[in-house]
């Protein structure tokens, strides 16, 4: 009598019973979706671990060259890096066909992708806000005084809690639905630029707006706004990616005439980011 080997992943996923059915269902899409992040860890874990480590640094390093509120746009650095490369790992790799010939739907890997990269965005923010935790009040109000951020009323600092979370979200968002539905490398690999593009006009039309209505930031505007862009981008990038077919990104890495349109396309928005992250800076900062 030959005994029975007991499936592999594989064959567990693709033989998991249909929603309604009774048996271990729950068991079956919780192991699921450990698998998937877990995958993603082993994917990504490398460059987690810089991350942490550039951190670290940051909180060291930082507060003795500058004010340690800086240490806060951290969180806008590793939206911007890391967006394009959770969405689009598969496009950068060349694999996207064989990743979509798998038994796990669409919609399972970009929601395992999306909650992967947002946890490790909420733990670097809320790592940030323990540190600065004991001195944050004194901190901001000395950070208002210094950079001359007249115009912010500094007894309602929620402006600056809300944008801690909402413009590295937002830069998230953007970055990692481009990459997402790239068909190209060209494209998957310029979405940091488009990522802090549209991060940075949304913050301006923000407080554009804040200051016309008010003559101060409240954050009443701003931080909703930056929200809404994510979730929006988000909701519509995800129907798309579940109908979305592999693309070229699997050929060699090339220059076509499309991809020295998408390098001159990426330039514009870098020089377009610049452009609002200076106007940002000379708008609300008389000195650093």
């Amino acid at each position: 009598m030959t005994e029975k080997t007991p499936p592999g992943p594989i064959e567990s996923i693709a033989g998991s019973p249909l929603p309604g059915q009774t048996g271990t269902d729950r068991g079956r899409r919780a192991r699921l979706w450990m698998g998937l992040l877990w995958g993603e860890w082993l994917a990504h874990a490398r460059m987690m671990l810089i991350f942490l480590a550039l951190w670290l640094l940051a909180m060291w390093v930082l507060p003795r060259f500058t004010h340690p509120l800086w240490a806060l746009a951290f969180g806008g650095f590793f939206a911007v890096i890391t967006g394009p490369v959770f969405g689009g790992s598969d496009v950068m790799g060349g694999c996207e066909e064989y990743a979509f010939s798998q038994p796990i739907t669409r919609r399972q890997r970009f929601d395992s992708r999306l909650l992967f990269a947002t946890g490790w965005l909420g733990l670097f923010t809320v790592l940030n806000l323990l540190v600065l935790y004991p001195n944050l009040a004194d901190l901001i109000l000395s950070f208002f005084v210094s950079t001359g951020v007249a115009t912010v009323d500094v007894r309602r600092p929620e402006l600056l809690y809300g944008t801690v979370f909402a413009v590295p979200l937002a830069a998230l968002a953007i970055g990692f639905t481009v990459a997402s539905l790239a068909t190209t490398r060209a494209v998957a690999y310029t979405a940091w630029v488009w990522a802090a593009l549209g991060s940075l006009t949304g913050l301006r039309a923000g407080l554009s707006l804040e200051d016309f209505l008010w003559d101060r930031l409240n954050g009443r505007i701003t931080i909703p706004l930056l929200l809404f862009t994510a979730a929006i981008t988000l909701g519509i990038a995800r129907r798309l990616y579940s109908e979305k077919e592999a693309g070229r990104a699997s050929s060699p890495l090339r220059l076509p005439l499309s991809g020295w349109a998408t390098l001159v396309a990426a330039a514009i928005g870098a020089l377009g980011a610049g452009l609002l992250l200076s106007w940002f800076v000379t708008s609300y900062f008389r000195s650093f």
